[in-house]
């Protein structure tokens, strides 16, 4: 059984809309530890001026792509998910284009940025997709890329997993981003320039509410057989709930680390 995180079904469910992404994003807004200011870190790596060309590969509902243009960087936003363009075009404008990482449909060498956030891990080839950002930046551009540690978020993973286990599913084993951190060397394959920048943070829950909010929305379908039925969310739930509050119980909060970082390479 493959895991829902790269399934093209799967990722429709997840990405026909924001609500989803919305709460995780959220969550990692209001939970996070050891991260002073998000915005102001990603920005550093990109370093926008005005007069540059951007694609953002992923963009979502255009939360990049909208702060960009604000710095006078000229950016598309770029996705498969046809319902977070239509988001992204109502609250941000245009131009925003429905297209594959894999196949790029954009001209060689023709961006001063191409970025990548969060986003190559739920692609089935993100090796392709890394040649396909080396064909379309410019010499002198560069190319920023922010993923998960490989261990990201396994504490709330093996919380699911002995819940899985109690009510006789079987939990999909935790292999981590399918592309992370760790990846450094495929990635410097590609841009040999490629330094890795990682950030030791932590999602910190003094409750235990926002995170059964964030675990629901994504990793709760971690078992065998989350494509057939859906009857598995609102039994795991109640049970999560009581192990995550036995967890605050004991060490006063429920403490998930998630290293975060970012490859940039200038070419």
């Amino acid at each position: 059984m493959t895991s829902p995180f790269t399934d093209a079904t799967y990722l429709d469910y997840q990405y026909g809309d924001s609500e989803k992404l919305q709460i995780r994003l959220e969550t990692h807004s209001r939970y996070t530890e050891g991260e002073d200011d998000y915005v102001r870190v990603e920005l550093h790596h990109v370093a926008p001026r005005p007069g540059l060309l951007a694609v953002d590969i992923g963009c979502g509902p255009g939360r990049l792509a909208g702060r960009l243009r604000d710095h006078g960087v000229t950016c598309i936003g770029l996705d498969m998910s046809a319902g977070l363009l239509r988001e992204a075009r109502t609250t941000t404008g245009g131009p925003f284009v429905r297209g594959d990482a894999q196949a790029l449909p954009i001209a060689e060498a023709r961006f001063d940025r191409v970025l990548a956030m969060n986003t190559l891990y739920h692609l089935p080839d993100w090796r392709r997709a890394l040649l396909e950002m080396r064909r379309v930046v410019r010499p002198g551009g560069r190319v920023v890329i922010s993923t998960n540690g490989a261990d990201a978020m396994k504490r709330i993973y093996d919380v699911h997993r002995e819940a899985a286990l109690e009510l006789g599913y079987v939990p999909l084993p935790h292999t981590g981003s399918s592309f992370n951190l760790g990846h450094l060397a495929e990635v410097r394959a590609v841009f040999p320039t490629v330094e890795r920048h990682v950030r030791d943070l932590a999602l910190v829950f003094p409750d235990a509410d926002p995170a059964l909010r964030f675990y629901a929305t994504n990793r709760i379908d971690m078992i065998e057989g989350w494509s057939g039925s859906t009857e598995h969310r609102a039994r795991l739930l109640p049970l999560v709930r009581a192990k995550i509050e036995a967890i605050i119980a004991r060490e006063r909060s429920f403490r998930v680390p998630k290293p975060y970082g970012y490859f940039v390479a200038d070419v």
